[in-house]
């Protein structure tokens, strides 16, 4: 099995977002289309900002997409310079703990270097303890008596 990482371009478009709709069914998330649209276009067309990834597995001579994830840019006096923080990632349901993370993870880490990048932060939901227990074969660490707050605006 060959795991590898593209942007979309116009044609998986609407792959993208058929998958962004699972990931908030999943999550059990509002999902609007309008705002998720502009949110992944914009990144697209501002890579400065960060980056939308398509996953590709190559398995028995067949490719197919079966999740993404978005990495993007920002800037911690805390870790001491620019981080890459996992925004969203999604594998569907039935590629799931047949090792398919376990590849991207290294390369989305690879990528945050590329961008000067001297961390990556991601957010799991407190009960989901195999996601825990996943990141932290990666070394990802958990910071205690701390909780995302967020508003909308």
């Amino acid at each position: 099995m060959i795991v590898s990482l593209r942007q979309p371009d116009a044609n998986a478009f609407e792959t993208l977002i058929a998958m962004s709709r699972a990931q908030h069914e999943h999550e059990a998330l509002p999902f609007e289309r309008e705002p998720v649209e502009i949110a992944f276009k914009t990144l697209l067309s501002q890579p400065e900002r960060g980056a939308v990834f398509l996953i590709d597995v190559e398995h028995n001579g067949e490719c197919e997409t079966i999740g993404y994830l978005v990495l993007v840019y920002s800037f911690s006096v805390e870790n001491g310079g620019s981080v890459g923080v996992i925004d969203q990632f999604f594998i569907a349901q039935n590629w799931r703990r047949q090792g398919v993370g376990s590849q991207v993870i290294p390369l989305v880490e690879a990528t945050a270097k590329q961008h000067d990048c001297v961390a990556v932060i991601l957010e799991v939901n407190i009960g989901n303890k195999g996601a825990r227990l996943f990141y932290e074969q990666f070394d990802y660490q958990p910071r205690r008596q701390h909780c995302i707050m967020s508003k909308r605006l």
